[in-house]
């Protein structure tokens, strides 16, 4: 049997979140060479002194390697080697001249090796580039989550505000009188609309207008449906609104915007990486998250989370905005203060992926402990399932929001 050892680490702050973090990551290592009969050895644990940058047991691990005592190295994912692409492939190609395979348990390493390097590397620094190139956030945007944040703000403030922007204006009031609200009269009223949507829907609102502006398509075409996109954030964000007061779970006010700009990587993806983002396209799956983040990986060299996180941190978005686009896909590894609002967008989505699917609900698709700290079980997800379809939602009239 081919020994193994694991490599875990964590950067959290708090000690508490540290604890957790290498715990999940302990469990799914050996959870991991149970099923591919592996003899599990040890873990290399990153000691609190160590920094991305300088990285103790990581280069112990490098160091015993050549001494031949395993064979395999596992780790929860790539970016535990360090932060850039270069790093990254250094790190496996001196395993690998020590005839050491390394195991991701959330990606295909296949892409990564010498002859793929520079390439790779070129692609990670073209993408970020141009994420430093793109605007700061409009006036009227800035006005508008200042007015939000400030308790004192009224909303007839709010209202001239937006008045300002036609297309903003536009988009608050169709979603106002969208069949989800069912107002029996058209509501033209800006300041009425405040008042029935609220100040953080409004700001979501105008978040995710300001992107679509942002990256709106070239003429060249775009990999990604802008409507459908759309279409499934607003329904994202729903969903999210209505399970964050169902379940009381009394969420920080920025659920409604993390929701609808979870997926804004894949605009950006679409827009900056176009030719490489089509052909990851055309190697993804339905429901297969874990083949899909690797095809993105694989062609554009980062994923869209990664994308949509660097355009949060560029426009100075709140935290908890910047970990649920990250963190979406697994909010396990997301910080402990926002991990059950990344976990109520990551079953939000899912649920949105349901509905969108001829309403076919599927349990397969959730990790219960992805779940639990929403006060939840698989079990009680198909009457919550069956709740949101009596909302009337109306899908198709999202899809026209923009």
């Amino acid at each position: 049997m081919r020994k193994a050892v694991g490599y875990i680490s964590s950067y959290k702050r708090h000690e508490i979140e540290r604890e957790i973090e290498l715990k999940i990551q302990d469990e799914r290592i050996k959870e991991y060479c149970q099923n591919h009969d592996l003899e599990f050895v040890k873990h290399y644990v990153e000691p609190e002194k160590s920094t991305k940058d300088y990285k103790v047991a990581l280069f112990s691990l490098l160091d015993e390697a050549n001494q031949k005592k395993f064979q395999d190295v596992i780790i929860l994912n790539i970016d535990r080697l360090g932060t850039d692409s270069v790093g990254k492939t250094w790190i496996i190609n001196e395993l690998k001249k020590n005839g050491i395979k390394l195991h991701s348990l959330t990606e295909d390493l296949s892409f990564y090796g010498d002859e793929n390097k520079s390439k790779l590397q070129e692609k990670e620094e073209s993408i970020k580039s141009k994420i430093k190139d793109i605007p700061s956030l409009p006036e009227v945007v800035n006005k508008v989550i200042e007015l939000v944040r400030n308790p004192n703000s009224s909303a007839s403030q709010l209202a001239n505000t937006i008045s300002n922007d036609t297309g903003l204006t536009l988009r608050v009031l169709r979603l106002v009188n969208s069949a989800y609200y069912g107002f029996p009269k058209q509501i033209s009223s800006i300041q009425h609309a405040i008042a029935i949507l609220g100040f953080t829907t409004i700001r979501g609102v105008v978040l995710s207008s300001s992107i679509f502006n942002a990256f709106s398509p070239n003429s060249g075409g775009a990999a990604v449906d802008y409507k459908k996109h759309w279409k499934h954030s607003f329904l994202t964000a729903l969903i999210a609104k209505q399970l964050n007061s169902d379940l009381r779970l009394y969420l920080d006010d920025n659920i409604f915007s993390a929701a609808i700009l979870h997926d804004m990587g894949k605009i950006v993806l679409s827009q900056y990486d176009y030719p490489n983002y089509v052909l990851a396209l055309s190697e993804q799956t339905p429901n297969n998250i874990r083949k899909n983040l690797e095809a993105e990986k694989k062609y554009c060299a980062i994923s869209h989370p990664e994308a949509g996180e660097l355009i949060a941190k560029h426009w100075n978005l709140p935290e908890i905005i910047c970990q649920a686009i990250k963190f979406h896909h697994c909010p396990s590894m997301a910080d402990i203060e926002y991990r059950r609002a990344v976990s109520l967008i990551y079953l939000s989505n899912l649920l949105t992926n349901m509905i969108e699917n001829d309403n076919n609900f599927d349990e397969a698709l959730i990790n219960e402990d992805d779940i639990k700290n929403l006060g939840l079980t698989l079990e009680d997800l198909p009457a919550l399932f069956s709740e949101l379809l009596d909302l009337d939602f109306e899908p198709e009239e999202l899809e026209n929001m923009f």
